[in-house]
């Protein structure tokens, strides 16, 4: 039986794969990096919705991932709340580009909390998770540092001093 924890999970991984895929309308350079980048986010979702133990490691390591990447090696989620105040105080905002940052911080820290509450309310919990964990929190990485070294390397320059 899905909980609402597992719905809001998948829909908060649905949520970032439409900004994302909003994002690379905008800009067709990244339309290709943006579909790889998807992937484990509807990966996640559906395996959330299956109340599967990996689903859960995947959302919150790959919302754990962005946030990280985007708020704290660029300054992509705080320029995006610079922008939702400028908003806010005028009426107008000058990037919504940048803007779209809100909605894809929203989605990613929810997809980390709900993934995180819908792995706590399973019953089957065991410490041999700890490697799904693990793997998660190591294949992510790996994968957005993958794809963005195939198809973006100027991205990588973000991890400049962390590798």
């Amino acid at each position: 039986m899905k909980h609402k924890t597992d719905i809001a999970a998948a829909v908060c991984a649905l949520g970032f794969v439409a900004v994302l895929a909003v994002s690379a309308y905008w800009d067709p350079g990244i339309r290709v990096l943006h579909a790889f980048e998807a992937v484990p986010y509807v990966v996640a979702g559906v395996l959330c919705l299956r109340r599967q133990k990996f689903g859960y490691a995947l959302g919150a390591a790959a919302g754990a991932f962005w946030l990280w990447m985007a708020g704290f090696l660029t300054t992509f989620v705080a320029n995006g709340f610079e922008r939702l105040a400028m908003l806010i105080r005028t009426g107008t905002v000058d990037r919504l580009d940048v803007l779209i940052a809100v909605p894809a911080a929203a989605a990613a820290g929810g997809l980390v909390l709900f993934s995180m509450i819908g792995y706590a309310r399973l019953p089957n919990k065991s410490s041999a998770d700890a490697f799904l964990w693990a793997a998660a929190l190591l294949v992510i990485p790996l994968f957005f540092v993958g794809i963005f070294a195939m198809l973006a390397p100027h991205y990588l320059a973000m991890f400049e001093g962390v590798f």
